[in-house]
């Protein structure tokens, strides 16, 4: 099987897993509607109910230092990171596979996600409860029912997920527009509000071993691409031990960020370079806690541009293939004006 179709059939296994989730879950959202909501209950999730990051994070987080009158949960379906973050921060954080984590997440008022991912699958769980869709960032590229190369299953996926959203969220009239065909709302649904994940951008965190003083330090982070491999340095004269001399001279570090999935397909060669360094998505999950670190921004179609915006700080594209990604997949804007 090629890279391309790898990728293909792991985007729409997602899909696949998200429905299975759904349907697997339709007894519990049965006992939903019958069930006495918790008024000063909330239960965060992000992607597959199995990783602490995006909003969904920041908010919690925010309510556990801050809103001491809500008693406030995350779903962590990954026995080894629940132990660690219980370890962190307490014991905030269930299991929706069981019945105590089921149990907790029926009993809440209000659900906040990142992803369309809810602390439980079914249909209609909005029904007498509060589910907001924070979202994970702000949609350079097509995503949802606006993606060109959109499958029935994923548009049945969106659909039903529409029976379970109460709000999505966006950070400005322009993007919920987007949010709006994206995920077929209407106007109603969406809010207008910052993003609580951008508020630590502003926060210099403290300093990790790969940032050496004295140094420019680069973040690197193209966009994943279902349809090709990522070229990281697409030019027709390019030399590893040019890039390498250039680098060395100017006191450059390099760090790239590939999607977790696919970071063994950066080309070993490249990453031995004494200047270049991999800043894994596994070790550091959350882009948003380091984001201050960097001195400029890399990309191509990553919607960390409008973050990193946030530091004016110079930022680099490299749009070797937009033609093609502009007929595969598409974009929510004009990319050449908004970049």
């Amino acid at each position: 099987m090629t890279k391309q179709s790898s990728a293909e059939n792991n985007k729409h296994k997602y899909t696949g897993n998200r429905l299975k989730h759904i349907i697997s879950s339709l007894p519990y959202a049965f006992l939903s509607l019958f069930t006495k909501r918790d008024r000063n209950l909330i239960v965060f999730s992000a992607m597959h109910c199995r990783t602490f990051d995006s909003n969904s994070k920041f908010l919690f987080l925010h309510f556990l230092n801050n809103e001491k009158d809500y008693t406030s949960y995350f779903v962590i379906n990954d026995d080894e990171l629940r132990d660690q973050l219980t370890k962190e921060y307490g014991n905030h954080f269930i299991d929706t596979r069981t019945r105590e984590g089921k149990k907790i997440a029926l009993k809440a008022k209000t659900w906040v996600v990142s992803w369309l991912d809810t602390p439980l699958g079914g249909m209609f769980l909005k029904f007498r409860r509060l589910v907001i869709h924070l979202g994970h960032g702000t949609p350079l590229k097509c995503i949802g029912m606006m993606e060109k190369d959109g499958k029935l299953l994923k548009k049945m996926y969106y659909l039903l997920c529409q029976t379970n959203i109460s709000y999505s969220l966006a950070s400005t009239p322009f993007i919920a527009n987007i949010i709006q065909k994206s995920i077929g709302f209407s106007k109603k649904h969406v809010l207008i509000n910052g993003q609580p994940r951008t508020e630590v951008v502003f926060e210099k965190p403290q300093q990790l071993p790969e940032f050496i003083d004295g140094f420019t330090h680069v973040l690197y982070a193209p966009t994943w691409r279902q349809h090709s491999e990522i070229k990281l340095f697409p030019f027709d004269d390019f030399s590893l031990t040019d890039l390498q001399n250039f680098l060395s001279k100017e006191k450059i570090i390099i760090h790239i960020r590939f999607h977790p999935a696919y970071e063994e397909d950066i080309p070993k060669e490249i990453l031995a370079l004494e200047n270049i360094s991999l800043f894994s998505a596994k070790k550091y999950p959350e882009i948003m806690d380091y984001l201050n670190l960097f001195d400029a921004l890399i990309t191509d179609y990553s919607s960390i541009y409008f973050d990193y915006m946030l530091l004016e700080r110079p930022m680099i594209f490299l749009p070797y293939d937009l033609e093609d990604y502009e007929k595969s997949v598409g974009f929510t804007m004009d990319y050449s004006q908004y970049t």
